[in-house]
Parts: structure tokens; C-alpha cells; sequence
């Protein structure tokens, strides 16, 4: 916009104060644009089954790359980012009946991700891979835990030479949400301890 010099009858300062009256108003459309558009995507954010993410605030998981494998019955909500190869994750969900075998899970948890198995016989894949010889080669091992109840998600990271796992149960199957909220408790605490 160009200014005119200022003249005996003042033009350039109504001018002045007409265009600091339009980038006010551009702001309020634009901040009530982004009002309108926010709401209207929280509207429609959900899970299916009619599970609403209204409530669910992540600390970590809205952060990070998800790999979700097939067989696993979870629903990711949008703000999560998802990712369609688990080379290109920083969490990976696998089913308790995966085909994955100890050489690629070892070779995953060596490259910083997380692995995070679902179902009722988690712990038993789970264990199926820290008794492997790939992971001993790998990792310490410092013993194996038998949980009861037996774990629906269990949630593996290394920490230097050291895995460490969390085990969740539900006493009726877990919801989206629980799962969804327990891997995000889970890699904020990974965060935590993993130096930088």
C-alpha cells in the first residue's frame, strides 16, 4: 500500500487509521475462521463404536510416527500420526498372533522403536522373543515375569542395553481409549528415561 504525504486536510492519517481498522478486522475473521474450523473438526473427532476423544489428551502418542499392523483392532484418532510401514515408526502395534519373528523385533527395539503387542497371549509372544537367541545377543537379560492376569497389551522399549516392558489387563477387554491411553502413559515415561 503506498502512503500519500501528508496533506493540510489530514487524508493520510484517515488513511492510516482506515487500514489499522482492516488488518484488525482481517484478524478477528481469521481468528474467528479458525474458531469455527476447530470446532467443527473436535466435533467430528471420534472413535468408532460412538467413542468420543473429546477427554483424551496425549502427552506423547499425538507426537509420534504409529505403525498399526494388520489384525490389530485399535482405531487411531486424527490427531495421531500414522504411518503405513513399520521402518517408518516410532511405536509399532503388532497382534499377539503376529508372524513378526525375535530377529525383526530385536532389530526394532535396536533402532529406537517401541513395540507394543495387543491381545490376550501378548505376554506369551512377548516372551517368545526375549527368550530368543537374537535377543540375548542383543540385550541383558535379567529373568522373565509371568503377570496375572495375563497382560491385553504389553508395551517393549530399549534403554540402552536394557529392555524394559509395561504390562496392562482389563478386567473387561479394553476399550480404544485404554489402550490408546495406556501407550501414551507408556512413552512418556520411555521419554523420561531414555537419555538425551
Amino acid at each position: 500500500m503506498s502512503r500519500k504525504p501528508v496533506g493540510d486536510d489530514g487524508s493520510t492519517a484517515r488513511w492510516r487509521q482506515a487500514d489499522s481498522t482492516r488488518r484488525l478486522t482481517r484478524r478477528r475473521v481469521l481468528t474467528g475462521g479458525s474458531a469455527v474450523v476447530g470446532s467443527a473438526v473436535a466435533g467430528c473427532s471420534g472413535l468408532p463404536g460412538g467413542e468420543s476423544t473429546d477427554d483424551l489428551r496425549f502427552t506423547s502418542l499425538h507426537q509420534t510416527a504409529v505403525f498399526v499392523a494388520d489384525g490389530v483392532d485399535l482405531a487411531v484418532p486424527e490427531e495421531i500420526p500414522t504411518v503405513s510401514a513399520a521402518n517408518n515408526a516410532d511405536l509399532v502395534v503388532v497382534p499377539d498372533d503376529t508372524d513378526v519373528g525375535a530377529k525383526q523385533a530385536v532389530d526394532w527395539l535396536a533402532d529406537e522403536r517401541v513395540i507394543a503387542v495387543v491381545g490376550d497371549d501378548a505376554e506369551a509372544t512377548w516372551h517368545g522373543w526375549a527368550r530368543s537367541d537374537e535377543f540375548e545377543d542383543a540385550f541383558r537379560r535379567d529373568g522373565f515375569s509371568d503377570s496375572e492376569p495375563d497382560p491385553s497389551l504389553l508395551v517393549g522399549a530399549a534403554i540402552g542395553l536394557d529392555v524394559t516392558t509395561y504390562r496392562h489387563s482389563w478386567t473387561d477387554g479394553p476399550r480404544d481409549r485404554d489402550v490408546l491411553r495406556a501407550l501414551d502413559e507408556d512413552l512418556s515415561d520411555i521419554e523420561s528415561r531414555t537419555p538425551q
